[in-house]
């Protein structure tokens, strides 16, 4: 029987293929006769290394099923449609010819290349070394390489590493394997899949993508829009000291009285008075959704750098349009008081956060030498934000919240003079966390501000836990002999199970019970549902938000860009651009394609700690918790560093080379008899080498001391 299918590719050379509905994206279950004629259900093909050859992850196939007691195998594999049109992998010697072989989540098994590349003297003194090709089809459906984009870098390099984060990442979100298309964010098809490519090979050659002197000329919403004169209000700007594209600039005032209200302005560029709608410049900034910050090279900006680091930057003394959320703080950290307006501005001066930490320490010598003549002015308005910053975060600290569970990393992978090193994560803790509440307050305001007019947006949605991990949680709760009635409650509110979990959690704490807190924390943290973008304002659990909407960062992100329009065109009393229903389709377009830029941050990210691992970044034990508990080992994370790993079963019970071993686990993953060892046990590991694919192997290190 034929099923069609999404190809996954294994590291060790078959692969998977997924049975997909109609549309080529939906999972479902296809219904498979065996020889016998008994039907079965499967959700999953096993593809033996044979079939394997030629594809590569994504592709849409039609299979061919058979069914034995093994369970479901392709007999045969045909291509019907391929999403990725770039492969990154290193170059061997094939039999009489040069190949690729594949990142192992792209590929298994050799990729031809064409004969040019085969045949290019540059690649054949390059054998090991990592390449970026344009992939295209043989007759047989089987890809190839047909030109070289990037490379050759030597493996493992940072260069390298980078190149496969954007292919692998990127390639995920390709505009055909988006649901709805590009059609869904009213895109042309084959245009989007164009661009599309064009930034992956782009970034990958370690570029800044291809916003540079793209053409903005289009309809502007809100022309007639009215504007106040603010440039006599001083505001500035705080970011790390080598950021170039600042979008948003603060001004508050507070005459020091306890009761007092503090006056805060937020201003933030007005890119929507500059790029016009459906212009070129608007159209590519669709496709990217956002700005691309990597660890290795420059960024890669979602706006030509002529905007988002010139003419639209709210650089310091220079005259600059924006779009303000102007609110109140009350003593007890209540907005209030809530105006957008446009207005003309200009910062007093561009302070960085190591600056501001330093001046929340009591030294201003940093913030009077960056502000220069502007350094009262600048005080002044960080006085005030400050006891804004504070009055919100009691406000906030307040909220049943998940935030506090979460651990931050420590130090973080970086390039320092071209070598690779670990830099601290946060460095200026503080002072990044006063400009994000005023951030995340402005959000609030502005999204109360649209819905008390009834304008149409883009809101950010937080479900706070992910249906599908609800039974886990459900299972940790009784296994932490813990008492939360409402997750059991087909009509509770989210934010009443949201509370009483945090309420446990703090009486574990309390009563001392600190293996049934941890195990808690653990599921709870890795319970949480992703945000999504949805023309509804709902409820943002992760903030504790009546509802969220991203209004402060239109240079980086399309969606804040988006808003924008709409509350330009409010502001000029003109019907809105988008239309609730257009702001839907956009919505699930914007998800998968920020989120592809999110996951080749995080991919560059771990690869690099792959890296330092490699070259004996860890000489010791490093503390880790168990996440979760398979058959197969223990999933561990090391929260210093801010990575997760794996710790074979065979390590886990100590076994040797050639034992084989297997951990007994209960139906959830949360606990095995097998060892001592539960989700949210405290354990160390040390490194153990990478494996064949590049991953690094875990071992346990000596029982942790408190």
């Amino acid at each position: 029987m034929q099923i069609r299918a999404r190809f996954r590719p294994h590291p060790r050379g078959f692969g998977f293929a997924e049975p997909v509905e109609a549309d080529g994206l939906t999972p479902t279950v296809a219904q498979v006769a065996d020889d016998a004629g008994r039907s079965q259900d499967v959700d999953r093909v096993f593809v033996p290394p044979p079939q394997t050859k030629g594809l590569i992850a994504d592709d849409l196939v039609d299979v061919e099923v058979a069914i034995d007691d093994k369970g479901a195998s392709a007999s045969t594999v045909k291509l019907a449609e391929r999403a990725r049109r770039m492969l990154v992998g290193t170059i061997q010697a094939g039999p009489g010819r040069l190949v690729i072989e594949p990142d192992p989540q792209l590929g298994s098994g050799w990729v031809k290349l064409d004969d040019r590349l085969s045949d290019d003297p540059k690649l054949q003194v390059a054998i090991g070394r990592q390449i970026v090709v344009l992939v295209a089809d043989a007759e047989d459906g089987t890809a190839f390489g047909r030109a070289l984009v990037a490379g050759p870098h030597v493996a493992g390099s940072p260069q390298a590493i980078r190149a496969a984060a954007v292919v692998v990442a990127l390639g995920r979100v390709a505009p055909t394997l988006v649901p709805g298309g590009p059609a869904a964010a009213g895109l042309d098809t084959a245009e989007a899949a164009t661009t599309h490519n064009r930034i992956v090979g782009l970034l990958a050659g370690g570029g800044r993508g291809g916003a540079a002197g793209l053409d903005t000329t289009g309809p502007v919403p809100g022309v007639d829009a009215p504007w106040t004169e603010r440039r006599d209000e001083a505001c500035v700007t705080v970011d790390d000291a080598g950021t170039r594209d600042l979008d948003d600039a603060v001004a508050a005032t507070w005459g020091g009285e306890t009761d007092e209200p503090v006056q805060v302005a937020i201003h933030i560029a007005d890119v929507a008075r500059a790029v016009g709608v459906g212009s070129d410049a608007d159209r590519y900034a669709r496709v990217a959704a956002s700005t691309a910050y990597f660890a290795v090279g420059d960024n890669a900006p979602m706006l030509d750098p002529a905007l988002s680091e010139g003419a639209l930057s709210l650089l310091p003394d220079q005259d600059r349009w924006a779009l303000s959320a102007r609110f109140t703080v009350s003593a007890d950290g209540t907005i209030g008081d809530v105006e957008v307006e446009g207005a003309a501005i200009r910062s007093s001066a561009k302070l960085s956060y190591d600056a501001l930490e330093g001046w929340l320490d009591g030294d201003a010598d940093a913030i009077r030498d960056e502000a220069g003549a502007a350094a009262d002015d600048a005080e002044q308005v960080l006085g005030a934000a400050v006891e804004a910053a504070r009055r919100l975060g009691a406000e906030r600290d307040a909220r049943a919240t998940f935030e506090a569970l979460f651990d931050d990393a420590q130090v973080a992978p970086a390039l320092v003079d071209g070598k690779l090193t670990t830099v601290e994560a946060e460095p200026h803790a503080a002072a990044y966390r006063l400009i994000e509440r005023l951030m995340v307050a402005a959000n609030e305001a502005v999204a109360s501000w649209l819905i008390a007019r009834g304008v149409p947006a883009l809101y950010r949605a937080h479900t706070g836990i992910a249906d599908d991990r609800l039974e886990r949680l459900r299972a940790a709760v009784a296994l932490a002999d813990a008492k939360v009635p409402a997750i059991d409650d087909p009509n509770a509110e989210t934010e009443e199970v949201v509370g009483q979990l945090i309420s446990e959690i703090d009486r574990l704490d309390a009563d001392g019970r600190r293996d049934e807190r941890d195990l808690l924390v653990s599921v709870v943290t890795s319970s949480t549902a992703r945000a999504t973008y949805e023309p509804d304002p709902s409820a943002h659990t992760g903030l504790a938000a009546g509802a969220y909407t991203h209004f402060t960062s239109p240079i980086r992100r399309y969606a804040d860009l988006v808003v924008h329009r709409q509350i330009r065109a409010a502001l000029a009393d003109e019907e809105p651009l988008h239309a609730a229903e257009d702001l839907r389709a956009l919505a699930g377009w914007l998800d998968a394609r920020a989120g592809g830029i999110s996951h080749l941050q995080s991919r560059e990210r771990n690869q690099l700690w792959d890296r330092l691992l490699d070259r004996g970044f860890l000489a010791g034990a490093e503390p880790a918790t168990i996440t979760g508990i398979t058959a197969n080992g223990l999933r561990v994370r090391l929260s210093r560093l801010g990575v997760s790993g794996f710790v074979t079963a065979e390590r886990a019970l100590d076994l040797g080379p050639k034992e084989r071993g297997t951990l007994q686990v209960d139906d959830h993953g949360l606990d095995t008899t097998s060892g001592p060892w539960r989700v949210g046990s405290h354990v160390t590991v040390r490194f153990a080498g990478l494996d064949a694919t590049g991953r690094p192997n875990w071992r346990l290190g000596p029982a942790p001391t408190d």
